[in-house]
């Protein structure tokens, strides 16, 4: 019979949200395409950036899991190859973005979320952790989204490339968010009270 179609995550703001129907594949967003021992990472023509960034920190990490044995190539939207359109039953291409609902969503729930910016060899990794204080590790920086305010918190052990990149990450996450937030940037040990109330 035939394969069976392999797992579509789309990629909501550096999230994997697993595909109900895989197969339709939007312009302005980016798919991480899990085929067993091969990943593809899709990217859509008219994807941000900062999503492309997303979307190859969360491939690294998928292939982590894997032992580093499975190969993630990358698809410029709009030029697939052969064999990956072979992997759906209708493979197209929609003008739909998620944006929208996206920012909706966000809107209702105000969750506070923490995400981990670490360096490993010439590569800086953004990746959501728990949001939970022991998430906190002194030799990374992590980013604190209170809603109301964004926090760079800086491990006392974080090289100066991560807190580098910690506060570019900061800056562009913030330009994805919507509302007004402010960025601050704190010291391990100098927390203010305020920063520790953000935690459940």
């Amino acid at each position: 019979g035939p394969m069976r179609e392999p797992t579509v995550y789309h990629i909501q703001k550096g999230r994997l949200v697993k595909m109900k129907d895989p197969g339709a594949f939007g312009r302005g967003d980016c798919y991480l395409v899990d085929a067993g021992m091969k990943i593809y990472l899709w990217i859509g023509p008219k994807s941000t950036v900062d999503e492309k960034f997303l979307t190859a920190a969360t491939a690294v990490m998928s292939d982590q899991s894997r032992e580093g044995k499975a190969d993630i190539d990358r698809i410029d939207g709009g030029n697939e190859p052969a064999e990956f359109k072979a992997l759906f039953d209708d493979f197209c291409l929609t003008d739909e973005d998620t944006e929208g609902i996206l920012k909706k969503v966000q809107m209702e729930t105000h969750e506070h979320r923490l995400w981990r910016v670490h360096r490993e060899g010439d590569e800086t990794f953004f990746a959501e952790v728990d949001l939970n204080k022991n998430s906190l590790k002194s030799d990374d920086v992590y980013l604190l989204d209170a809603w109301d305010d964004i926090w760079v918190w800086r491990g006392k052990d974080a090289t100066a490339r991560e807190k580098f990149d910690g506060n570019i990450l900061a800056r562009r996450y913030d330009a994805e968010r919507v509302g007004v937030q402010e960025i601050e940037i704190i010291e391990e040990g100098q927390e203010p009270e305020e920063f520790f109330k953000s935690f459940p």
